[in-house]
């Protein structure tokens, strides 16, 4: 478990108590990507090399169903501190030029579970672990909008179709997330 999660956590923990209401956790998820000031720009550029040959007829679920993997790995690892190893990306699907479905898995390791924890606990937050490695994961999804926003030049929102927690043998917990996206 790195350092750089923790930090992640006890900040989301700060700002917003990993309450979706009124879109705090959103925005507040949408602010961190954002300060990553070398690798959102980065990543930014990476969709805009790709984006001249998908721009007529506005195939902006194609852009992301052909490099999905690129730029989700890219979003959720470097400017978000979800491990290579734990991340695995299946099934993305593009049925319209505008709608995108992709499974994200994420197997939270015993340390971040214990990082989670001691986070609720030293915040005196009521609630249960789960729910909260959940969030993390589909807020940190959504929180993309902005940055295809800017390539597509149109609003764009990313909604959790469907989101399961699976609790492990070992203690871990791994979270299978489907989720949609498409043009507003």
């Amino acid at each position: 478990m790195s350092l750089r999660f923790r930090k992640f956590v006890e900040r989301v923990a700060k700002d917003n108590k990993f309450k979706p209401l009124k879109n705090k956790l959103l925005y507040y998820l949408q602010k961190e990507s954002q300060n990553k000031y070398k690798n959102y720009p980065r990543l930014i550029e990476l969709m805009q090399t790709y984006w001249p040959k998908y721009r007529e007829g506005s195939r902006i679920s194609y852009l992301l169903r052909d490099h999905y993997n690129e730029i989700f790995t890219f979003y959720l690892n470097t400017l978000f501190p979800f491990r290579k190893r734990g991340l695995s990306l299946t099934d993305p699907e593009a049925p319209t030029p505008v709608d995108f479905k992709l499974v994200y898995h994420y197997h939270y390791n015993l340390a971040e579970i214990d990082v989670v924890e001691e986070v609720l606990k030293e915040s005196k937050i009521d609630a249960k672990v789960d729910s909260i490695l959940k969030r993390l994961l589909i807020f940190a999804v959504s929180s993309f909008s902005p940055m295809i926003e800017q390539i597509f030049k149109r609003p764009f929102a990313f909604q959790f179709s469907s989101i399961d927690a699976n609790h492990l043998n070992n203690g871990e917990w791994e979270i299978v997330a489907i989720i949609s996206a498409r043009e507003q």
